[in-house]
């Protein structure tokens, strides 16, 4: 057996070459303190991004801290590796925080999704893959599990039979989502009676997720359960999306994510929180804060096409209300010269036979949702 553990600039190193410079561009999301992957191509409004380093062993999805020599942390829904290797299996160590909830963790081996396998707190050994025919495979490593509940160290690989090879290069397609439960996929393996819709989980199974699938692109999803623009379902006002979307990690203050690979569009579905739960009416604070966040996208991706949606959970004079303010956002911004962003209102309310846990959009609803939006992203950039 092969094994790599964490070495320098919190890549995985054990005397193997780094890439520089690979073809097809592609979106390795090392964060803040590691150096930049493969840039994910932009569309035909600006120009690509240079391409960088390939980090040992891996390619990274979503955000990642890098900066910790001991080993690679993430917390974001989605975000994981894509690995290489000449062999016949392949197990991963973590170490995860303490947590409330159980981790879940998605494999994908040689393009086949594997099932969701649960993780404990604290350092463990997990198989992603055994018994392949000896040969070259790619083996994947998705977290389903939201980053509210605690983050994820990688810390060693261990090949079967064989010998890690540089990871495969990325597509040329990147998708940023940011959004609240049900961009993460809350409870859409779900049952409505199910009491704890965190066992139940699947970023996977998310519309965005199932989007980039169908477009032939990567996704990086920043996404919150309970949070809103300017209050969150609790009606609390810490730690809305705003003041959430420069992290690395979801509960760690630095290192704040570098925004060093430009995605092609940026998908925000934000304002059921504030507004569910029978708040009422959030104000011209939600329209412009709302608007305020578009702004800092845009100042940190100067040619992503950036699509606004709303949905599926509110309907009625909630919805309206928030389709206004959300509208009022996008036609200023418009008005400013920003014609790359557009409110998107096909995102069909939920039926109610396919309601998941505690309402929420169930697996089924949630490729709908992907489908409608890829359709769109397919249309608005030519894909």
């Amino acid at each position: 057996m092969w094994r790599a553990t964490v070495g320098r600039r919190g890549f995985i190193a054990l005397g193997l070459l780094v890439a520089a410079g690979c073809s097809s561009g592609g979106s390795d999301m090392t964060g803040a303190g590691g150096a930049a992957g493969d840039a994910g191509g932009v569309d035909a409004g600006g120009a690509v991004p240079p391409a960088g380093v390939v980090a040992d062993g891996v390619r990274w999805f979503g955000r990642v801290d890098t900066a910790n020599a001991a080993g690679p942390r993430f917390s974001w829904s989605g975000t994981g590796f894509i690995a290489q290797l000449s062999g016949t299996g392949l197990s991963v160590g973590l170490t995860l925080t303490p947590s409330n909830e159980p981790y879940l963790f998605k494999a994908v081996v040689d393009g086949a999704p594997q099932p969701v396998f649960t993780a404990a707190a604290g350092a463990g050994t997990y198989t992603l893959a055994t018994g392949l025919a000896a040969g070259t495979h790619t083996v994947e490593l998705y977290r389903q599990t939201e980053g509210a509940e605690g983050d994820s160290t990688l810390t060693a690989l261990t090949v079967e039979g064989g010998t890690l090879m540089d990871p495969p290069p990325g597509p040329a397609r990147l998708i940023e989502v940011i959004g609240d439960s049900i961009t993460c996929g809350y409870g859409d393996l779900g049952m409505l009676s199910d009491s704890d819709c965190y066992p139940t989980e699947s970023d996977w199974d998310a519309y965005g997720s199932v989007a980039a699938r169908a477009l032939g692109a990567e996704v990086s999803t920043i996404a919150a359960s309970g949070r809103g623009v300017v209050r969150n379902y609790a009606g609390d006002t810490t730690g809305t999306m705003p003041l959430l979307y420069p992290l690395t990690l979801a509960n760690d203050g630095a290192p704040l994510w570098d925004f060093h690979i430009e995605p092609n569009a940026v998908v925000i579905n934000l304002g059921t929180n504030d507004i569910s739960n029978n708040k009422g009416d959030p104000g011209q604070a939600f329209q412009d804060t709302y608007q305020a966040l578009l702004q800092t996208v845009r100042g940190k991706y100067p040619h992503a096409y950036i699509v606004c949606i709303i949905g599926p959970l509110l309907s009625g004079s909630d919805l309206q209300t928030i389709e206004g303010y959300i509208q009022g956002a996008v036609s200023a911004v418009n008005a400013a010269g920003d014609t790359r962003v557009e409110f998107f209102n096909q995102i069909d309310p939920q039926p109610s036979s396919t309601e998941a846990c505690q309402y929420h959009p169930h697996a089924t609803e949630q490729t709908t949702m992907g489908k409608q939006l890829a359709t769109e992203l397919q249309a608005k950039l030519g894909w």
